[in-house]
């Protein structure tokens, strides 16, 4: 901290040496300085740190959604087996896509009509939190009891990664029909996350072979039903504020 109350920043740079035809990638300038080199290109990077961390986490939240989509069951063989906690999934992946889609609800409502509505705005994003927050929990917690239900062992942990990956469809959709609201029929492929879940749930429930589709599809079937009665009550509430 200087005498401003201001905390010192160290430049990073690109250094590269023609007659050796080297890069130095993000060198900082203490270090440049201190060794007093001479003859060099210099290109400094005033990027922020947040913005190359968000740069990061977008990158890698294309290329997953990416393998996820294309390719679910071989996605599935990779992931199958990795340990991440539930506030690994919302920090990674969750949390930064549910920005991106009320962002784009609350732009995509308040140009909608010829006057602001930023309150009819406000209120399109709070339904979004709540249908996120439904198929979350309920996905997760919901489908818990109804497994324990039909005589299963607890199944917390694996259902966490099941609808974290199984929502990707339906957040990454959101994105387009909320800023895009005339392309609400994209929507129908969000339902592409519960075949996501499906490809998932049979490595990770453990359910007996002769039982385990059944099952799945039972659970597929409930969480659709919420999820459908309570996206369709609350956009005809809202609809009725056009």
């Amino acid at each position: 901290m200087n005498s401003h109350g201001c905390k010192p920043v160290v430049l990073k740079m690109w250094i590269s040496d023609p007659e050796m035809g080297r890069i130095f990638p993000n060198v900082d300038f203490i270090t440049f300085h201190k060794h007093n080199i001479s003859g060099l290109t210099i290109k400094c990077n005033f990027t922020p740190n947040y913005i190359i961390k968000m740069k990061e986490l977008a990158l890698k939240i294309y290329t997953l959604s990416q393998e996820l989509i294309l390719n679910p069951r071989a996605f599935w063989r990779l992931h199958a087996d990795s340990k991440e906690s539930r506030d690994e999934f919302f920090k990674n992946l969750l949390l930064p896509l549910l920005a991106a889609v009320l962002v784009a609800v609350f732009f995509g409502e308040f140009f909608r009509s010829d006057y602001f509505r930023i309150l009819v705005a406000a209120l399109w994003v709070i339904r979004e939190v709540a249908l996120f927050a439904a198929l979350y929990f309920v996905g997760v917690y919901g489908t818990n009891e109804l497994i324990k239900f039909y005589g299963y062992q607890d199944k917390t942990a694996a259902l966490e990664k099941l609808v974290s990956y199984s929502l990707v469809p339906f957040l990454l959709v959101s994105i387009v029909t909320g800023f895009l609201p005339f392309f609400y029929f994209l929507d129908v492929f969000g339902i592409y996350g519960f075949y996501i879940f499906l490809m998932g749930g049979r490595r990770l429930l453990q359910f007996p072979k002769e039982q385990r589709d059944s099952l799945i599809l039972k659970i597929i079937v409930a969480n659709w039903i919420i999820f459908g009665i309570l996206s369709f009550s609350t956009a005809k509430l809202l609809m009725l504020l056009d």
